[in-house]
């Protein structure tokens, strides 16, 4: 496993890429030889059959999708390059959303087409945003909620609990800014999205079909299917029965993998970045979330292996909800055809972060586009990908983009602050050397009792306590003398601080896409064509 080190640009407008842009379709290129000339048996459904199924499943349902929520979908040749990005349906910053222009602009080069998943099978961090506000002459920002927050629950389970107030939040946002921005996004993009709340539409969702809209307005037409729809597809089925059937060998590989991780990254965590897969006697964590419609919570999915089948069930649950006639010998024909039929029990059963990128890199995509935060994930995802299914993976595209609102900024430097602190130090601890002569009488004699103090011999710990005590004493005394400058440069050091905080704010790329202008947006998004 080798290190690698990401970092998002510090620099307003710059891009992140690895490997470089330019290099983005001979990769897709790459990749396509690599992906022709693999054929795993994924128990009893060869690689090159079971791609191509994911492949038209994925999108015929994406259309579906699209056009269910009155969107004109772009025709998909699936024996044409797919470029695959995807992100959880929420309000991310540029640096995320740039990553559905380039699956456009590349999977175009290529006569292909871009996907983008929408992450409905994950759990949203709050309910709220940070925006920026001036008061008093100085900026800051502060996070102002689009939504009551009410707990934990995945996006496709996440509905808006307060419809009035998630309506206001465009002007809400628009009143605190307080022109700062001219021509904020959510100017535009929130009437979308108010657009979207008939037939009570999943909060992320709103969300996902408002950027989608965006985009489209840009020129920028990329298939969209929610994770949650692709997981009850029959190519997915197939795929989770192969893990599965395979349990205790993708674990031992997954938790093998895991632990080396750790150590290159000198991790102590047990969470980060995931969990290990737990055994509880003769139950197996699997590599799947799984809930009951009507209780919306994440739970690990734990499998048992029997003689001829395997029990399922909910990790805080005691009875299998799910006998299937699947084990690693075994055609999984019928036990894909049993998986299946789950959606009608209201259960789901979904991926996690590294199957997520397994299933798409391996099955459905030519390329896959990851953030920084997805990159470093699948460092282990290689590993695993290459123990498990015996094949490295098809390589990825690392992008991410650093814009700034375009607030005002202070030519003030974090150097002005280390020195103003300096000469505040040097006033408490040294200030015989700010008193300018003539002294009198009684200054010259501190200040000489201090040098003598300072140069006498302290072989002891007691001398040396005595000595310090009595330097400390000194100085208190000559405090008083350099109050006035003291308490100037204190004064300095606020404003300094107000400035530099001004800055963190003006410098900060991860605003939500909804506060910037729309304009410069537009520029920044659609002008990444040009580096394909």
């Amino acid at each position: 496993m080798k290190s690698q080190r990401l970092r998002a640009p510090s620099i307003d407008g710059a891009l992140l890429a690895a490997p470089p842009l330019a290099e983005a379709v001979s990769q897709v290129e790459a990749n396509v030889r690599r992906l022709a000339a693999w054929d795993h048996d994924f128990q009893g459904r060869r690689a090159s059959r079971l791609r191509d199924l994911v492949r038209r499943e994925v999108a015929v349902e994406a259309r579906r999708f699209l056009e269910s929520n009155g969107v004109a979908s772009p025709e998909a040749d699936v024996s044409k390059p797919l470029v695959v990005t995807g992100h959880q349906p929420e309000l991310f910053h540029p640096g995320v959303w740039i990553k559905n222009f380039a699956a456009s602009a590349i999977a175009r080069r290529r006569g292909g087409v871009g996907l983008n998943l929408i992450v409905d099978d994950d759990i949203p961090k709050s309910s709220s945003i940070r925006v920026p506000h001036a008061e008093g002459g100085r900026i800051s920002a502060h996070r102002l909620e689009f939504d009551r927050w009410e707990g934990e629950a995945p996006y496709e389970d996440l509905p808006v609990h307060d419809e009035s107030f998630f309506a206001s939040f465009g002007s809400r946002v628009v009143e605190r800014l307080g022109g700062l921005v001219d021509g904020p996004l959510i100017e535009e993009f929130w009437p979308r999205v108010a657009s979207r709340a008939r037939g009570g539409r999943p909060l992320g969702l709103r969300l996902a079909l408002a950027r989608r809209d965006i985009e489209a307005s840009w020129g920028v037409s990329n298939l969209e299917i929610p994770v949650s729809r692709v997981c009850q597809t029959e190519g997915f089925a197939w795929f989770a029965c192969h893990l599965l059937a395979h349990l205790p060998r993708y674990r031992r590989v997954y938790n093998d993998a895991l632990r080396e991780y750790r150590n290159l990254y000198g991790i102590r965590s047990k969470n980060h970045p995931v969990s290990a897969l737990q055994q509880r006697g003769e139950w197996l964590e699997a590599p799947f979330w799984v809930w009951r419609a009507g209780r919306p919570r994440r739970r690990p999915l734990m499998a048992r292996q029997g003689p001829k089948t395997m029990e399922l069930r909910i990790s805080d649950e005691d009875e299998p909800f799910m006998e299937l006639p699947l084990t690693a010998d075994r055609d999984a024909c019928c036990a894909v055809d049993r998986l299946r039929e789950l959606p009608a029990t209201q259960i789901r059963l979904r991926t996690r972060a590294l199957t997520t990128t397994m299933f798409s890199r391996c099955l459905l995509g030519d390329l896959f586009i990851h953030g920084i935060g997805g990159a470093k994930y699948d460092e282990l995802g290689d590993i695993i990908t290459s123990r498990f299914l015996g094949f490295d993976p098809p390589g990825f595209l690392t992008l991410s983009m650093t814009a700034w609102l375009g607030l005002a900024e202070h030519s003030t430097t974090p150097a002005t602050l280390a020195g103003l602190d300096q000469r505040i130090r040097s006033l408490i601890y040294n200030p015989d050397r700010h008193i300018p002569e003539p002294w009198t009488d009684e200054q010259r004699n501190l200040i000489q009792a201090k040098r003598a103090a300072i140069g006498r011999d302290a072989s002891t710990h007691a001398e040396r306590i005595a000595r310090f005590r009595e330097i400390r004493r000194i100085n208190e005394a000559l405090e008083p003398i350099v109050l006035d400058g003291l308490a100037a440069l204190r004064d300095d050091r606020r404003r300094v601080v107000q400035d530099l905080e001004a800055n963190q704010v003006a410098h900060n790329r991860e605003f939500s896409l909804v506060l910037y202008p729309r304009e410069r947006m537009r520029d920044l998004m659609t002008g990444i064509e040009s580096g394909v």
